[in-house]
């Protein structure tokens, strides 16, 4: 789509809808369905006599699942992406923490199962690991039982994999990332919930230092990720 690809500027006018229509190869009708609805996501603002035009992305319904979908099709933002890490890093380790304290003994498993899963990806099937990661994060927060950050969880999905994929594209080694998960599910499994917080911030920065390099820019305002190259990995252990 033009308008979240930039193409498409904030301030720019919609060509008219007769236009419209016509290089779309839509009916007007339903040229003006679809404006209404781009309008209900906050990408548009249509005015009588003035014509639609393109909203500030602050504007923009970022929680609605098309909204991200686009998004997560269009080339990298690197603001939107630093956005969705400082959101991760809000609610991510406060998860890590419940989640330590709320878990079932399945739950624990099926977290370290997804860490399996990660690493046996791993180095041929970036794309499978990057699934196995979002299942990991997404149980840690299933794992709190708390209904909204569930739905929080649920809401971003699809923002979140297109993150890990850049993430995984940054990065020059996955021995970092898979040793900062594994001490998230360690800390679970040892019902620790303040070294469940704090290994998620020290994945999370990790994270951050991993995608500044693909923006040739900093992180914004975040703590700094402890150097981790060449730390062993501690393979789980089964039970």
């Amino acid at each position: 789509m033009k308008i979240v690809s930039g193409e498409l500027a904030p301030g720019a006018l919609l060509p008219t809808e007769t236009a419209l229509a016509q290089s779309l190869g839509l009916s007007r009708p339903s040229l003006r369905e679809a404006l209404r609805a781009l309008a209900r996501k906050g990408l548009v603002d249509a005015r009588t006599r003035r014509g639609t035009l393109v909203n500030d992305k602050l504007h923009w319904n970022v929680l609605d699942a098309d909204v991200l979908r686009w998004i997560a099709a269009a080339p990298p933002d690197p603001a939107f992406f630093m956005d969705l890490l400082d959101l991760r890093v809000i609610f991510e380790p406060a998860a890590a923490r419940l989640a330590a304290s709320r878990a079932t003994p399945e739950q624990i498993l099926a977290i370290e199962n997804a860490f399996r899963a990660m690493a046996a990806a791993l180095p041929g099937d970036v794309e499978r690991c990057c699934q196995h990661d979002l299942a990991f994060h997404e149980l840690i927060v299933a794992a709190t039982g708390n209904r909204l950050l569930i739905r929080v969880a649920t809401a971003i999905r699809t923002a979140l994999l297109a993150a890990f994929r850049l993430s995984s594209n940054a990065r020059e080694s996955y021995e970092n990332s898979l040793a900062e998960h594994w001490a998230v599910a360690a800390a679970i499994r040892r019902r620790s919930p303040d070294e469940a917080e704090a290994a998620m911030r020290v994945l999370l920065a990790g994270t951050a230092r991993d995608l500044a390099p693909a923006y040739e820019a900093k992180p914004r305002g975040k703590a700094t990720a402890r150097p981790t190259r060449g730390v062993a990995i501690t393979r789980p252990r089964r039970g």
